[in-house]
This record gives structure tokens, C-alpha cells and sequence, in this order.
């Protein structure tokens, strides 16, 4: 059977201390939308009248360069937050977002959820925590773009993402990482022979 919006919400750890009531006024002002494998979530310079929360799926952030080419900033799983920084300013998105998988999205009303929510210390500090999660994301992304080798950059993108590294097909963190798939395929197979990652059924990890 299919979760209701307060059955999902109770899920997510900044709504966790919400009592009955409270989780019940905050289902009322968030919807359910599904989207397929592909689908765009929101374009850059889009402007969000609703805080995202992502509830089922990976999708990915994205920008393009002067010549047209994707960038990745980052991939997300559920319950994150997409684009927080920007929604909360009632600013535009400075990327854009696709669906790699079927997901689930609950979209929350901005301004109700401002007047009523985030005077609760749980919510706002979940809110913080979000904000220092994509703190982390630019750290990593710029690690990545000095990072000496590809090498480095591997070990360091399993060591800071193990759960989103299983999510992920090869290509995908390759095209985070700035690397081509082969040279991401060639140093993962000489990581495994110097026994730095080990194969498990859905991908790669430390050891």
C-alpha cells in the first residue's frame, strides 16, 4: 500500500518530533507529485513557491557551461532537500534537476510552512543541517576539480558518499567526478587490485 503524506513525513528525520497534530497541519500543505525516469524536476532561473523534499529516487543537479556542456554538482537521495538555499531567498534555482529514476517528491508551501514551522527548533535545525550539506557538496566539488589524480579523486568520492555510490551507475560518478568512463573504470580496477575498494552486488566500496 501506497505511504500517505504524514505516514512519509513522520520518515524524515526534521519532522520526527512533530506530534500527531502537528505532522497532520504540515500534510495539509504538502503534495505529492510522481515523476518518471527523465523527467525534469525544476529548470534553472525557475523560481519555487514550495520547499522539495525528495521521498523516492535519485536525481541530479546540473548547470551548463559557455559551451553547452553539463556539469553535474551533485546527485541526491531521499529525504533530501533540493534547492533550499534558493527557495527559502524566493530566488531563482541556479541549476537544473532531472530524475534519474521514477521518484516522489512532496512539495510544501512555501509561506504556510514559514508562518507555522520554522520557529520549531527541530525544523529549523534539520533546515541547518540541509544548508551544511550543500556547504559540504560545494567542498567536495572543489576537492574534485584540484584533486592531483584520478585516483584521488575516486577514493575520496567513495569515502564521502558510500550510500550514493551505490545508487549510481559507474558513468554517472564518472561525469561527477570530471573523468571520462574509461579512465573511472581503469583506476577502479587497479583500486580492487590493490584491495582500496571491494565489488559488492550494487557497485564499489571502501574497504
Amino acid at each position: 500500500m501506497k505511504k500517505t503524506i504524514s505516514e512519509i513525513l513522520k520518515e524524515v528525520t526534521m519532522f520526527s518530533s512533530l506530534n500527531e497534530d502537528e505532522l497532520h497541519t504540515l500534510a495539509t500543505i504538502s503534495h505529492k507529485h510522481e515523476y518518471l525516469k527523465g523527467s525534469t524536476l525544476f529548470m534553472q532561473g525557475d523560481i519555487s513557491d514550495s520547499l522539495i523534499l525528495l521521498v523516492k529516487g535519485v536525481v541530479s543537479l546540473f548547470k551548463h557551461d559557455t559551451k553547452g556542456n553539463e556539469i553535474i554538482i551533485g546527485y541526491f537521495t531521499p529525504y533530501a532537500l533540493l534547492a533550499e538555499p534558493a527557495t527559502l531567498r524566493h530566488t531563482p534555482f541556479p541549476s537544473t534537476s532531472t530524475f534519474k529514476t521514477d521518484g516522489t517528491i512532496l512539495k510544501i508551501d512555501l509561506i504556510k510552512f514559514e508562518e507555522i514551522f520554522m520557529s520549531y527548533p527541530n525544523v529549523s535545525y534539520g533546515i541547518i543541517q540541509s544548508l551544511l550539506k550543500k556547504i559540504e557538496l560545494l567542498q567536495q566539488n572543489i576537492h574534485f576539480n584540484i584533486a592531483s589524480t584520478s585516483t584521488e579523486k575516486i577514493l575520496h568520492f567513495y569515502e564521502q558518499n558510500p550510500k550514493l555510490s551505490l545508487d549510481l551507475k559507474k558513468y554517472e560518478i564518472a561525469s561527477i567526478l570530471g573523468v571520462t568512463s574509461e579512465t573511472f573504470s581503469r583506476n577502479i580496477t587497479k583500486l580492487v587490485k590493490e584491495k582500496k575498494l571491494e565489488k559488492v552486488s550494487t557497485g564499489y566500496k571502501l574497504i
